[in-house]
């Protein structure tokens, strides 16, 4: 189920690529490639399903969009803006969609591959000093019973007693260990015991000897069937050797049985079987598992472990971020936008005043400004802002447009209390001949200026707010630094 839904996502994006070949993008979208085609899906979309929906034209989100390109680019008709905007966001989208159903389509075939069993269906056991694997299995009866997973512990391939000898040298690290394993008490044995026969970082061996082997195995296995209620008691003998050094250690255990259901049984002796044959097949390359149990026929599966669906979940939820990201980065644009026209305010209030103060009109200095930063940015020097209103208020005044509207249109465009402000002033002048206009700026200035100070007092100190997590590090790893070798000097 899960594959046939990875490999609809990309069949059902061919399809749309097909529906969309001819569909022709604004021209302000230039990429070439992959992501040319997914944009034009993503205008196919926009015009079928988005640009005559009501409800999403009404949306709050598309409004707050609309009105930040708005801000951003001085448009009053922001339509194509608005498309493309979208054919963008919404073409990313897509792409993240489809590469994801492609990755979680391979990880799920890959899970699938099957690497324990050969051409006969045997149990594929690790070769020579490739160390032991542990076996996920799922037994299942053709009575259509599931018996569910076993956990099989397959040695690695012995060698055989000439091989054996020259390698008993490189043997090492041996010492016993607990053996209670999910048992209480050594008085309390209900379950297998971990009859450990290594421990890492002492050069033992350690051999395992049961005076009732019916009852415990050497490696650990409890039987409990055939005991009674009072329990058995059974000695366990833990050989150490070293060369030709021998210790022994004596436990005494309390075997009691473990009340087992239907289920729990058959998973108990399935498992039995399963160690069975694999401890008399060690020398073999691959063995054949137990076909039956107790009258049950057993059908054997390798446990996949398929994650795709896991990734496909993450790859959605990543492409559900993108799409709110690209507002959240829109937001952030029309802030910096705000924030730099607020810093640039007193110098170009004080420019004003300068040249008001030379004898030139507003007029003229607006379009003198307009100039300047025409011939800077062809130099290479980065865009303003502000200027970039001001180059539109020249046009607007070249274009024939009331020079009183010219001035309210930019206050508003702006969006600053500082520029509506300024506007005002302007505004006044032109309507009543103010011949305090000048006083005024240079009191406005003034203002600009005292303004500009506080903000940069506030930013400074968002700064210094933002260093203290690197700097709390840093004394972390200084103290580290000091202590440690003054600890362990001691």
């Amino acid at each position: 189920m899960k594959l046939v839904i990875y490999m609809v996502i990309p069949l059902y994006m061919l399809l749309l690529f097909f529906l969309a070949a001819n569909e022709k993008l604004p021209d302000d979208i230039t990429d070439e490639g992959i992501m040319r085609g997914y944009e034009k899906i993503a205008a196919f979309l926009y015009r079928r399903f988005l640009s005559k929906n009501r409800y999403f034209q009404r949306s709050f989100a598309k409004r707050k969009v609309q009105q930040d390109l708005i801000t951003l680019h001085s448009r009053a008709d922001v339509r194509g803006e608005l498309k493309s905007y979208y054919i963008k966001k919404i073409s990313m989208t897509l792409l993240i969609i489809t590469l994801g159903a492609a990755l979680a389509l391979i990880s799920s075939l890959a899970a699938r591959r099957s690497s324990y069993f050969d051409e006969n269906g045997y149990l594929i056991r690790p070769s020579y000093q490739e160390g032991d694997e542990t076996k996920s299995l799922t037994a299942r009866g053709l009575n259509g019973i599931d018996y569910g997973e076993f956990d099989l512990e397959v040695s690695e391939r012995n060698y055989k007693k000439s091989e054996a000898d020259s390698l008993y040298k490189e043997m090492m690290e041996r010492m016993p260990e607990f053996i209670l394993g999910e048992n209480e008490s050594l008085d309390q044995v209900e379950d297998n015991l971990e009859l450990i026969t290594k421990v890492p970082g002492y050069p033992f061996e350690i051999t395992w000897r049961s005076d009732d082997i019916d009852i415990i195995h050497s490696d650990g296995r409890v039987e409990t069937e055939s005991l009674t209620k009072e329990g058995r008691t059974v000695f366990l003998t833990a050989e150490v050797t070293y060369k030709d050094m021998k210790w022994e250690q004596l436990f005494e255990l309390k075997v009691v049985p473990k009340h087992l259901t239907d289920f729990e049984y058959m998973q108990k002796l399935i498992k039995q079987l399963l160690n069975e044959a694999e401890e008399n097949t060690r020398n073999d390359e691959s063995f054949e598992l137990p076909q039956n149990a107790e009258g049950v026929d057993l059908l054997w599966n390798e446990k996949i472990e398929d994650n795709s669906l896991v990734l496909m979940l993450f790859i959605f939820m990543a492409a559900v971020l993108v799409y709110i990201s690209k507002d959240r980065d829109l937001t952030k644009e029309v802030e910096k936008r705000r924030q730099s026209m607020t810093l640039e305010y007193p110098q170009f209030i004080s420019r004003l005043v300068l040249y008001l103060g030379a004898g030139m009109s507003v007029r003229a200095i607006i379009k003198l400004f307009s100039t300047e930063y025409q011939k800077d940015v062809k130099m290479g020097k980065p865009k303003s802002f502000l200027y970039e209103e001001i180059t539109r208020s020249c046009h607007e005044l070249e274009s024939g447009l009331p020079e009183l509207s010219v001035y309210e249109r930019m206050a508003v465009r702006c969006g600053s209390q500082q520029y509506t402000r300024l506007a005002t002033l302007l505004s006044q002048n032109l309507k009543k001949g103010n011949g305090e206009l000048l006083r005024l700026l240079y009191e406005e200035s003034d203002k600009a200026t005292n303004e500009r100070m506080s903000i940069a007092r506030k930013m400074g100190e968002e700064a210094g707010t933002k260093l203290l997590v690197p700097m709390i590090m840093m004394l972390l790893i200084v103290m580290v630094v000091v202590v440690v070798p003054a600890y362990l000097s001691f």
